[in-house]
């Protein structure tokens, strides 16, 4: 049995003329998608990979990288998505890490790749998908249509993602069958997605989120994939006019500057049927008004690399504003204080989660260590508040500030001055400050330039804001720097105010 290798199986012998991905001019249906992954799970066998193996992909989103999820997963190989926005020594670490045995790269990334050659580390195979006669080439061409699918455990891992977490440098985070099947259902559940579903991926699929939060679980259903290289403004309207996308993931700065920027489009994307939403704290403005805009449901989704859906809202389902939805009925959590011990209903704590949808224990040595995550628990680093058995993510707890002892959330200043009418998006961070210990620093991108005053920030604050949470300082900026999967780099935020 291969639990998720059977999500494309089952689907091709359903819908088999059905159309499963489009990328630019290409478009393949579900049997032409099944024959292309058997032929590369075949040629990944050649190579002398045996499951449990560790192969990559790396680059910007395309229908290879779709094909080659897909084949490691039927050939019993766990794979190992790389960023490609990583420099040599970043790639190193994962490489190592994970004892990666293939790369498939592209053009993009193949110089910093190339920068390895050489090292101990460098695997011992790596072609391009942009090489015509390549490995991947040479395998989409050969005659090899029999399905390649190899048994495997509930419990054998599919996919293993490198996070940062809360401290260090990137954890080897491991999924396996089980936490992938009951992730991939729960996003049917939620937003009751059926094989009508054209789905837009519009995150990086060196990311979590686009493998296995949005093309495992439209492959499961049989619906269609609309692939995106790189996520921009007016190619993400444009894919969902052309293909009339129903369905779509997007992190908040993304939905924010849709709203912000593409109102008329946005107003003409009437296709659309259920959004959703995760990364960070999303403005109830911003939600509000890509409702009224498009006319579809956005729901608001938390979890982690190492823990999926942990909660969540559901279509049909009661919402609340500011609230991640309910807790997800895939794991079990809690809201603790610094000392482990629960803490009072209402009353702030960091979140922390085990069940289904989190992993066994990181990677370390070439296996999965329970060790890591003693009794199963992983502490999510996130401050959260349980309302009614709503969850509240208020922020993560190293962007927490201490301002002469009392604790000040970022997000929660961000969320006031975000709903000001000329402002876009804002970022706040804590700076050192001799006598309070941290101060708050706001960086605001006004809508239109010119057009907003630090006075009126600092108004508009002190209206909303308890005075010890107000900003100590306001830098207006044209834009703030942003990861490619759409989140706030505050780190560098933080280095052009203090240098460091």
């Amino acid at each position: 049995m291969n639990i998720v290798g059977d999500f494309l199986l089952r689907s091709a012998r359903r819908y088999p003329d059905k159309i499963a991905v489009i990328d630019g001019d290409v478009r393949l249906t579900y049997r032409e998608l099944a024959k292309l992954v058997n032929r590369v799970a075949a040629g990944i066998h050649g190579l002398g990979i045996k499951p449990g193996d560790r192969i990559s992909y790396h680059g910007n989103n395309r229908w290879e990288l779709v094909v080659t999820l897909l084949a490691s997963i039927q050939a019993g190989t766990i794979v190992v998505p790389l960023n490609v926005m990583f420099r040599p020594a970043e790639l190193a670490h994962v490489l190592s890490g994970a004892g990666v045995k293939l790369v498939l790269t592209t053009s993009e990334g193949a110089a910093s790749l190339e920068a390895l050659r050489g090292s101990q580390i460098f695997p011992a195979h790596v072609s391009s998908y942009d090489d015509r006669q390549g490995l991947f080439a040479q395998w989409i061409g050969s005659p090899c249509d029999e399905p390649r699918v190899v048994d495997r455990a509930s419990t054998d891992i599919v996919t293993l993602f490198f996070t940062s977490g809360t401290t260090g440098k990137p954890k080897g985070a491991p999924q396996d069958h089980e936490f992938i099947d009951h992730l991939a259902h729960s996003w049917v559940i939620a937003c009751r997605y059926h094989p009508a579903e054209i789905f837009l991926v519009t995150t990086p699929m060196f990311w979590t989120v686009a493998p296995l939060h949005c093309i495992l679980p439209i492959i499961l259903v049989g619906a269609s994939l609309v692939v995106m290289n790189r996520f921009d403004l007016d190619g993400c309207c444009d894919l969902v006019r052309r293909h009339s996308v129903t369905a779509m993931f997007a992190v908040p700065t993304m939905y924010t500057m849709l709203v912000d920027r593409k109102a008329a489009a946005l107003s003409e994307l009437s296709s659309l049927r259920v959004c959703s939403v995760a990364g960070a704290p999303i403005a109830v403005e911003i939600v509000r008004e890509f409702e009224r805009l498009t006319g579809a449901t956005l729901l608001n989704i938390y979890g982690a690399t190492e823990a999926a859906a942990i909660s969540r809202e559901m279509l049909g389902a009661p919402r609340r504003d500011r609230c991640a939805g309910t807790l997800g009925g895939t794991v079990e959590a809690k809201i603790v204080d610094v000392e482990g011990r629960p803490v009072a209903p209402g009353t702030a704590g960091e979140i922390v989660v085990r069940g289904l949808t989190v992993i066994r224990g990181y990677w370390e040595d070439g296996r999965v260590n329970p060790d890591s995550l003693p009794g199963g628990w992983f502490q999510t680093g996130d401050v959260g508040i349980l309302e009614d058995d709503f969850l509240r993510v208020v922020d993560r707890i190293k962007d927490m500030i201490i301002t002469g002892g009392a604790n000040i959330y970022p997000a929660e200043i961000e969320n006031v001055i975000n709903r000001h009418s000329k402002v876009s998006m804002s970022a706040v961070i804590g700076v050192p400050d001799r006598i309070k210990g941290e101060l708050a620093v706001a960086y605001v991108v006004p809508k239109q330039t010119g057009e907003l005053s630090i006075e009126e920030l600092e108004t508009h604050c002190r209206n909303f804001l308890a005075s010890y949470k107000v900003p100590r300082q306001y830098v207006l900026v044209n834009s703030l720097p942003l990861t490619q999967s759409g989140k706030i780099r505050k780190a560098e935020l933080r280095k052009m105010i203090t240098g460091n």
